[in-house]
């Protein structure tokens, strides 16, 4: 009988601590990391130097791009789009809270994709000196030419015979025919689907490798050459896959 009864009462415990740890409805909001990478290896600024596919030996000294205008797609058809969605992301050490932007009215559900752009929508550009993330005090701004440059890339490599052996890509421009905003969906793999977490891997190696560097190592005014920059910098992105997810 004692044992019937210590039998049960096992039972009982077991029933009950499955009950306390049983997971509730995902809670809503979504982070999105984004993570500089050259060619999958994490971007370090000014001391790392990294393979191109056709220079032996580059480093890279700042990365700045607008993250804007982000926008979920649900499995079931849902929408969501970050209301006011301007984020500067600064890929120097002591800018790491950058590389964070939280999305906390994002609903909860399976996701199938993200959008998002690179630079700042022309309301953005003609509404004048803005706050926060668009304060012109940022460094992301033209004083001489109304409009913010969509992102920066600067760095070096000793092949080239610019001064310093420096190139320098600064991109910008939102009248047409030159509109340097890039806007791009990006599949959601369906082991993160559902994580509240994203990783966008931002790879400088592959915008590199997009660009004739070695005959055009500087594009600073908009135009046609920045609108080939703009191409070969949203080649840059990819969401994240770890293993660790594919072997759940």
């Amino acid at each position: 009988m004692l044992l019937l009864i210590d039998l049960l009462y096992a039972v009982w415990s077991l029933l009950a601590a499955a009950g306390s740890l049983a997971v509730g409805p995902p809670a809503p909001g979504l982070t999105l990391r984004v993570e500089p990478v050259f060619n999958g290896k994490p971007l370090v600024l000014d001391s790392a130097v990294y393979q191109t596919g056709t220079f032996d030996k580059v480093a890279i000294s700042k990365l700045r791009f607008y993250l804007t205008a982000i926008s979920l797609t649900y499995a079931d058809g849902r929408k969501y789009a970050e209301p006011a969605s301007y984020h500067l992301i600064d890929a120097d050490p002591e800018a790491t809270a950058t590389l964070q932007v939280r999305l906390p009215g994002a609903p909860a559900g399976r996701l199938r994709s993200l959008t998002f752009s690179i630079g700042v929508d022309s309301a953005a550009n003609v509404a004048g000196a803005l706050g926060g993330d668009l304060d012109p005090a940022r460094g992301m701004y033209w004083a001489w030419h109304s409009g913010y440059v969509n992102a920066k890339l600067e760095g070096s490599t000793v092949r080239l015979a610019t001064p310093h052996h420096e190139f320098a890509y600064h991109i910008g421009g939102f009248q047409a025919p030159y509109n340097a905003r890039r806007t791009l969906t990006l599949a959601v793999p369906t082991a993160l689907a559902a994580s509240g977490s994203l990783t966008l891997r931002a790879d400088v190696g592959r915008w590199l490798d997009a660009l004739p560097l070695a005959q055009q190592p500087s594009v600073q005014v908009p135009g046609a050459a920045a609108m080939e920059v703009a191409d070969a910098c949203a080649r840059m992105f990819s969401l994240y896959f770890p293993l660790a997810h594919a072997s759940r």
